[in-house]
């Protein structure tokens, strides 16, 4: 089973050969980036019959002990592994293919494929991990990678103060993941992915229940960074300034569908109390990231918005404990959403615009373009028979079976999605082409390498929601190891979601195509400031801004200033009194010195006086001797 060490390692040697050798190979860095993908691709594809089969397949090695199992780290493929390893290689390849037309002109090529190249190694790294340290250490390196790409740009300051906040936003759901870990380490003394459910079995007999949910409330912690959850979700949108195939890698493939497998992964810790917490985070997410999506112009943020919708949707499945339903739209998401973000991405690079007040008429300049967006757009929607109709509608009946509250809650959302992403498409490819911000510049299709991964996603964002259809006998299902979420259509729930669908669809055309007015005079005011709420996305930055970020600030330069002051203070004045008291020494040192080189000088005085009398002639000694006793002689007889 060392053949799975190469789904991660085959990306992870196309980062090394491109960080050291990129420049060289030039423009093939891109293809060698998608090759190295795509033969990950092809090793897991390659485990299809053996995961259809239910089996496991592990490689492990120790780590920090010896003979116990419980310090084996290494990779695990099972039905839900194998369909996140699908969903980052199948759509990560086509973004990698796509991203070589897109960036063909950017003077750091191959840097671009390599940040890429690490970042799905990291992802796979962390779907296949069998120990929670592993794990956090994969999940670390996506952080890092999404740091590299949002801010790739850097030379733009908004690019690199979004990449700045996306690094510190996750780290805030990162820590209370790590202070997860460590508890669960510290109270269970085991941290293998396997054995979740007989640690959830041991929480329970020992009475330690609230132990348990708030291990799991700290696990949330990670998941609603990553997946950018109520409130840890104001990174994602800011993440729109890094360079379009990434938008569509984050959103799609990559970083945010981490937290949604974190907590599918990790549900058997899971209690009661903590699936309220995820299921209340989740419907939050999904119905105000909506309203929000409906009142954006920039398409990228349109598009972030929703995707912010979509996992706060998967979360409210999840908190319903329907993890198959959950796992299932973040499959069947993943293919029309990065088909949604690189049509956004044809778009931009046809036109050199991306407001929507800049766009419309591209259905004739770009037809292709055109069609697969409407694709995507209409799968998104749940549109019967696409891939987004078969999981949406998954997760309403979970959700009518549980409330129907909840139900009527999360029809409204599906209504919001349809009018947010069809005012998105009526809004740039129908109607009149507005007058051109560069008159020279005229909007054009996008190449070939560009084209077909679109056309391919669209294949996927039409036909791979079948898996979970009881046409086919909803074989991902079994792959997950659950029992079928329904034997049949419920016909009720398709009729709802259909109407959703299209009143959402009407809402799109008739308020934001044709700009009328559907509200009466008197509700007009009521619903103008709904909409500055909603436009100024609830006050959310701003709020974090003076709440949190504005104090902490004034903290930090109190604190310098205390620092500069008195602790500074006190260091320069200790060491202006060392060096006043070195300079006293160094002056008594200088006193002693003078009189020890002065008593010196003396005696080699005296010594040089007498000197002239030591000739060495012994009848002057002898006429010394003689004069001294006559001189003694007379002095004494006086």
């Amino acid at each position: 089973m060392w053949l799975l060490a190469w789904i991660p390692a085959l990306p992870l040697a196309a980062f090394l050969a491109l960080i050291f050798w990129g420049r060289r190979i030039g423009r093939l860095s891109g293809w060698l980036a998608a090759a190295a993908l795509a033969a990950s691709g092809a090793v897991v594809w390659g485990l299809a019959p053996a995961v259809a089969r239910g089996h496991h397949m592990a490689v492990r090695w120790p780590w920090l002990s010896i003979g116990d199992p419980r310090g084996a780290v290494g990779f695990l493929v099972d039905g839900l592994s194998w369909l996140m390893l699908v969903v980052v290689t199948t759509v990560g390849t086509a973004i990698t293919v796509y991203s070589i037309g897109y960036m063909r002109d950017d003077p750091r090529f191959s840097r671009f494929f390599a940040y890429l190249s690490l970042f799905c190694a990291s992802m796979l790294g962390l779907v296949m991990a069998d120990h929670f340290v592993l794990l956090y250490a994969c999940w670390e390196l996506v952080g890092l990678c999404s740091y590299l790409l949002i801010s790739f740009w850097f030379e733009k300051p908004a690019a690199a103060a979004a990449g700045r906040k996306a690094f510190l936003t996750t780290r805030l759901g990162d820590t209370g993941l790590l202070i997860g870990l460590l508890l669960l380490a510290w109270t269970a003394g085991d941290l293998q992915m396997g054995h979740l459910a007989a640690i959830r079995e041991q929480f329970l007999l020992d009475g330690r229940a609230a132990l348990l949910t708030g291990i799991s409330l700290l696990l949330l912690c990670g998941a609603a960074g990553k997946s950018a959850q109520i409130p840890l979700h104001v990174w994602l949108p800011d993440a729109m300034e890094g360079p379009t195939p990434v938008s569509a890698l984050i959103h799609a493939a990559t970083m945010v569908a981490a937290g949604v497998y974190l907590v599918a992964r990790t549900l058997p810790l899971f209690t009661p109390q903590s699936l309220q917490v995820v299921l209340i985070i989740g419907l939050l997410t999904h119905l105000l990231a909506g309203t929000v999506a409906l009142t954006m112009t920039d398409i990228k943020r349109i598009l972030a918005y929703s995707t912010l919708s979509q996992l706060g949707l998967m979360m409210t499945a999840l908190g319903l404990g329907a993890m198959s339903a959950a796992m299932f739209h973040l499959f069947t998401h993943a293919f029309f959403k990065a088909l949604l973000f690189l049509g956004a991405g044809s778009v931009i690079h046809a036109t050199h615009q991306q407001e929507l007040a800049h766009l419309g008429g591209l259905r004739r300049q770009m037809p292709w373009t055109a069609l697969v967006f409407l694709i995507a757009a209409l799968s998104m929607s749940g549109l019967v028979s696409l891939s987004g109709f078969w999981s949406k509608d998954l997760i309403l009946l979970a959700a009518g079976q549980a409330h129907a509250g909840l139900l009527v809650l999360l029809l409204v959302g599906a209504a919001m999605t349809s009018a947010y992403v069809f005012r998105l498409y009526f809004r740039c490819f129908l109607g009149a082409a507005p007058q051109p911000v560069h008159p020279s510049h005229h909007p054009h299709e996008s190449p070939a390498v560009m084209v077909v991964p679109m056309a391919g996603l669209a294949m996927g964002a039409a036909f791979v929601g079948l898996v979970g259809s009881p046409w086919l006998g909803q074989p991902l299902f079994r792959l997950l190891g659950e029992p079928p979420g329904h034997e049949g259509i419920d016909l009720s729930v398709v009729g709802l979601s259909t109407v959703a669908l299209a009143v959402g669809i009407w809402l799109a055309w008739t308020v934001a195509f044709q700009r009328r007015r559907l509200l009466p005079v008197s509700l007009r005011p009521l619903g103008r400031r709904l909409y500055t709420l909603a436009a100024r996305k609830y006050y959310v930055d701003e709020g974090y801004d003076r709440w949190l970020i504005q104090p902490f600030l004034r903290m930090t330069e109190a604190w310098a200033r205390f620092d500069l002051r008195v602790i500074d203070g006190a260091v320069n004045r200790a060491g202006q009194a060392g060096w006043a008291l070195s300079r006293l020494k160094e002056r008594c040192d200088q006193l002693v010195d003078r009189l020890v080189n002065g008593l010196a000088h003396a005696i080699r005085g005296m010594g040089a006086s007498l000197r002239w009398i030591q000739t060495g002639v012994v009848h002057q000694y002898l006429l010394v001797a003689v004069v001294s006793v006559i001189v003694l002689s007379v002095l004494v007889h006086r």
